[in-house]
This record gives C-alpha cells, structure tokens and sequence, in this order.
C-alpha cells in the first residue's frame, strides 16, 4: 500500500513541474520518439474537452504513453499552468491508492483552477479501479471538475468501467477513444511519397460508389503504383511505430517482436500458466488458420487441451488487442453461435514466433488488414465502436460460400478480398451476384470499374481512399 504522504512525494517528482521547458528533452518515451526515422503522432487526444472523462485503449507498444506525454508537451506550450498537470504510471497501483493519489495531490498541485490527470495503463489494476474512479467523480468536487484520461492495454472490465463511470464524462465528446497501429494512409505518407492528404478526405465506406471510385482512380492515377508496392510493403511491416521505423532503417525488428511475444506471453496469457513455448505455438496456430471460421475442437487437438480453453485464450487475446473476431452476420447482426473468424490485429503478430515456420501470404494477410482498415473508418465515425466488433462482419451464403466483409455501416456494398492481378478477381464475382450487395472486390493491382454491380479495385487504393 501507498501512503498519502509517499503519494505526495511521487507527485511532487513530477518533472514538467521543475523545468517545465526541459523535461521534453529527457523523458525517455519523448526520446524514444524523437530518436525516430520519422515524427508521428495519431492524434487521438487532441480534442480534450475541459472536465472530460475519456478512457484511451489500445495494444501494447502502440504509442499510448507517447500521445499522452505528446499531449502534455502540448498543453503546456498552449500555456496550461504545468503545476496543475498530473501524470501517474498506475499499472503499479492498488485501486485504493487512487483515492490516496487524488487526496495528496490536494497538498501539492496549484489550489485554483481545473487539473488534467493522465491515469496511464489504469486496466492494469486489479481490485475495482472503475468504482473508485467514480467514487471521486462524485465525491471529490475537484476531481468531478478536472479533465481525466485514463489509458489501458486491455479490454477486460470494459462493461464494468462503462456503466460506473455513466455520467461522470463532463462534457466529453467522443469520450472512449482507441489507438489502433499506423493506418496505412500514415505508413505510405512516412515510407513513400503518396498522394496530398488534404486533397482527399477519407470517404465513409458506404459512399466508396463505381462513380466515386471511377473519380479517385482518374484523380490518384500518379501515385497508383506507390499505393500498389505500399501495401505490400505494409502487409510484412504492419503499423506499430517501432516496426515502421525498422521498415525505414532497414533493420531487423526482431527485439521488438520478442517484445510483444513477451506481452503475450506475460500479460495477456498471464492466467493461462503456458510455457512461452506453449503461448508460440498458440499463436502461430492461430496465424496458420487466418481467413476461416476458428474450428476450436480443431486447435485444440493441434496445441492440446479443451475447446473450452481455446476460447478462452482467443478472448484473452481479443481483450488484449492482439486478435480481433469477424463474426457471421445474421441480419446484419453478429450471429454469436456460429463459428467466428479469427484475425490478427497486426501483421506483425504473424512474426512473432521464435521458431521457423513458412510465412503468411499476403493474400490473407490482405484481407485482414482490409478488415481493420473497415474497422478503423467506422471507428473514425463511432470513437469506441471498434471494440463493439458488431459493424464488421462475414456473410456464408445458401450454397456454403463467403464472403469476407459486410456490415449496417458498409451501405449496400459487399466487400471481398482477392489478392490477385489481371483478370481472376472475376471469380468472385457469381458468389456476390448471389447475394443481396453490390461488390467491391479488393485485388493486388486489378482495377475495372466497367460493371455497375461488382467493381475491382486495388487493396491499397480502396484502403487509402477510406482512412484506415
């Protein structure tokens, strides 16, 4: 346990508060940014409304500490009085230490005006942190009136942290907020010379229209062949910051994905007392079996153990952003019964294993992303909807055929994933016939517009196009 006066301390050592111009130069997850082939920033904290109450989720590694620090330096220079700015590391608190936290920061932070608190890696805490958190936003005045982010690497709790802190968000729009890795805009921005932003907003999907595409291929024409070779590179490197700069550098990331196994290994699978060779073998599974309906009785005779375990490590994965679930739609909603697909959040967790195994093709590899590339332009839309996952989905049609992406916020399109060149994507095109959609299908580098029904476009222009 913490005691106050020990929490005051701590606080007082905050280091903006004694050299408020300085303090950038020698934080070590500024530095580690600064020390990059490139500066980047996701932006996700941007908009902080004042007594706002936002929760900021995303995987390890992803950057989370660096926006909030980026946010900090921010308001600071916007001229926030750096005394009334607080940050606390809490994956090495207690839920009680949060009440003990806030009361000793009475003692030691400017008496007058709001305060920002930044709680950062809050889902660490075992014990109940979403009841005291409300229980300070309704019982210290203070507190109720200051700006809070509170930031965390796992989904677990979510409900319950969503229904305590119901009301108590201020006057925060938008307040669940989620930091995914690098879109691909971003990436092909920083590793090739792509098309001006500011010229070409990301479309909703459901307005990517034959009319709106036939304009965006005429319009993007020059930087086709870059979008193209960029999503190839972007299906082997992924988004996290650290593989992007790798990627640049051309240097092997191997440190960092010895890193992230090691996440999965200790905190995600925690619970699980695997062996680290056991948790490699797990995910390397999961990686061979991308792309189709996640037969659990399947993994389990391959790793060994019980359906019921299977499931359980998938979701523990899910709450840990390492894997996400596309489940079959039934009327546009989840068909929870029914086996769902499986993916990776980033193709960097294709690489994790320590052992050599062929690799993934980039076909599959393609329709992943292209369904996080979904997933990130409805979060755009929604700020939070990601971790609903109910708006990406797959449709089995009558004659046991799929089709990869539908969703209520795809409009009338059915999106499918052919990773192919010249004239093959058109076998998709019967099974989309057959169903109730228009197509869209998302190829290497086969681009024909001439049927009003069912469209071929490259993967990494349809993606650019829409934001993700």
């Amino acid at each position: 346990m913490i005691t106050t006066s020990e929490m005051e301390r701590r606080l007082a050592r905050t280091p903006w508060w004694a050299r408020p111009r300085d303090w950038i130069r020698d934080d070590p997850d500024l530095r580690g940014a600064r020390d990059s082939s490139f500066d980047y920033t996701a932006g996700v904290l941007r908009d902080l409304v004042p007594g706002g109450l936002y929760l900021l989720r995303g995987p390890r590694r992803v950057g989370k500490s660096v926006e909030v620090k980026k946010t900090i330096q921010r308001l600071i220079e916007g001229g926030e009085d750096p005394r009334r700015i607080l940050y606390v590391a809490a994956d090495n608190l207690s839920a009680p230490d949060l009440r003990r936290m806030v009361d000793a920061s009475t003692a030691v932070t400017r008496t007058e005006g709001p305060r920002f608190w930044f709680l950062d890696e809050i889902t660490a805490i075992t014990g109940g942190w979403p009841a005291e958190i409300k229980w300070l936003r309704d019982n210290d005045p203070r507190f109720s009136a200051d700006t809070v982010v509170l930031t965390g690497s796992s989904a677990t709790g979510l409900d319950e942290a969503i229904k305590a802190l119901a009301g108590r968000r201020g006057g925060a729009l938008d307040s669940d907020r989620v930091l995914l890795p690098m879109p691909f805009r971003d990436f092909l921005r920083l590793t090739r010379r792509g098309p001006p932003e500011a010229d070409f907003r990301p479309w909703p999907v459901a307005q990517v229209t034959r009319d709106a595409l036939t304009t965006a291929a005429r319009d993007l024409a020059p930087w086709l062949d870059d979008m193209v070779r960029g999503w190839e590179d972007y299906l082997v490197v992924g988004g996290f910051p650290r593989s992007v700069d790798a990627h640049i550098r051309n240097a092997d990331d191997e440190a960092f994905r010895g890193e992230l196994l090691d996440v999965v290994h200790g905190e995600a699978l925690r619970r699980a007392q695997w062996s680290k060779s056991r948790t490699d073998a797990f995910v390397r599974r999961l990686a061979r079996g991308l792309g189709a309906p996640a037969n659990r009785a399947d993994i389990a005779t391959d790793i060994g153990g019980s359906a019921i375990l299977v499931r359980n490590r998938i979701n523990a994965l899910r709450d840990a952003f390492t894997v996400w679930p596309c489940y079959r739609e039934r009327d546009l909603r989840p068909h929870l019964r029914a086996q769902e697909k499986v993916y990776l959040l980033d193709p960097v967790f294709a690489r994790l294993t320590r052992y050599p195994q062929p690799g993934l093709g980039r076909g599959i590899l393609s329709e992943q992303q292209l369904g996080i590339a979904l997933l990130r332009a409805l979060e755009r839309a929604r700020p939070g909807a990601f971790l609903d996952f109910d708006a990406v989905l797959h449709h089995r049609t009558q004659t046991r055929k799929e089709i990869d992406f539908v969703g209520p916020h795809l409009g009338d399109a059915a999106i499918e994933a052919k990773y192919v060149s010249g004239h093959r994507w058109r076998r998709a095109i019967p099974t989309i016939r057959a169903s109730r959609w228009r197509g869209i299908v998302a190829t290497r580098d086969a681009l024909d517009l001439r049927d009003p029904e069912v469209v071929a476009v490259p993967a990494g222009l349809l993606v650019w196009l829409i934001g993700g």
